[in-house]
């Protein structure tokens, strides 16, 4: 267990059960922890399980390593917002349920309840990353009740701009998914050890979120992955795209895009509600260029840790680099895929889930 807002480790918990988690680049991560309150040896008080797992003010943290977590040099798979805990007193048990940080993203206004209407976000000529830096800093800017562990990236100049008007009820996540409509980006909070053994975030922001290649023989004795599927998909495959906007009726925005017929006429429409002029168009060109041509996905069943294959080689923007020869359908050569999701236990088998 950590503080939510400095992420500094208070104490180790003893679990009971398959202790599920997963993490996804889309934000929408959680896992579990099931303990036992009614030791006769050592039972808890509701005083003790109530500040424990305080609701939004504590992390449930997963750790992989040879120090027992909360210690430099293991690794956290998951850290996650303690969301709720259900006590079943047959059994004497408290389950307990997390989800992804970014959740307060959902619940913070682009200021603080009761200010000034006019109050306003503005991002001037920023690139992407530092566009998303800048609204994870005002979601933390306040005072110290507004403060998470998540670290700010670099100022950077681009072709961003936006702006967001408190008297609108703008939450930072409405901001976060225009910047990623936009631009196309992705948008991912990475936890990782600090020296004192608690958790911070580092922001990843790309298109795509890209954190570096493992290299894999499938046909290779000692490989850590098994059950491999391919598949071609074009079920989302376009020949343009109509892009519709703010507004209604005849004076809806509307913008299109399109250009590259490799089948016969394939187009569609698709709804931006909120947005007109430039960052509409942005967000319809974004839209038609990432789906093109038809997806290739690839399903891998299990990555087992061990024998140098590590958790870290297994967790959201990896890219693992599957070597392939010989085979009947799956053309020879170095095929890239990202995980962009993974689900486990208490086990060394992981589930990624890959593109």
């Amino acid at each position: 267990m950590h503080d939510q807002k400095t992420g500094e480790p208070i104490a180790r918990v003893h679990v009971t059960g398959d202790a599920p988690f997963s993490s996804n680049l889309d934000g929408t991560g959680q896992s579990s922890i099931t303990i036992v309150v009614n030791d006769a040896d050592e039972p808890w008080t509701p005083e003790q399980v109530d500040a424990m797992f305080a609701s939004n003010a504590r992390m449930l943290v997963r750790w992989w390593g040879e120090h027992g977590g909360a210690h430099p040099d293991d690794f956290p798979m998951v850290a996650h917002k303690i969301e709720s805990d259900d006590y079943d007193r047959d059994k004497g048990t408290v389950t307990v349920t997390a989800i992804d940080v970014n959740d307060f993203a959902d619940w913070r206004l682009i200021d603080g309840v009761g200010a000034d209407k006019n109050s306003t976000l503005t991002i001037t000529n920023r690139s992407p990353a530092a566009a998303v830096s800048a609204t994870y800093a005002r979601m933390m800017q306040w005072n110290p009740d507004w403060y998470l562990p998540i670290d700010l990236l670099p100022d950077e100049a681009g072709s961003f701009s936006g702006s967001w008007v408190f008297w609108k009820g703008v939450l930072i996540s409405d901001v976060l998914k225009e910047i990623k409509d936009r631009t196309g980006v992705e948008v991912y909070l990475e936890p990782y050890a600090t020296s004192t053994g608690g958790v911070r975030f580092t922001q990843r922001v790309g298109a795509p979120i890209n954190t570096g290649g493992v290299h894999i023989n499938i046909d290779a004795d000692e490989n850590p992955i098994a059950g491999v599927h391919y598949r071609r998909d074009g079920v989302n495959q376009v020949t343009g795209v109509e892009g519709i906007g703010q507004g209604s009726g005849e004076d809806q925005q509307r913008r299109s895009s399109g250009g590259t017929i490799i089948i016969p006429i394939r187009d569609t429409r698709k709804t931006f509600p909120d947005m007109t002029g430039d960052p509409l168009q942005e967000a319809v060109d974004t839209y038609y260029g990432a789906h093109i041509d038809p997806a290739v996905q690839w399903d891998i069943g299990s990555f087992t840790i061990g024998d140098g294959w590590t958790p870290d080689m297994c967790v959201p923007g990896r890219v693992f680099l599957l070597e392939v020869h010989g085979d009947p359908r799956i053309p020879d050569g170095v095929h890239a895929v990202r995980v962009v999701a993974v689900s486990g236990g208490n086990g060394r088998q992981l589930k990624p889930e890959v593109q």
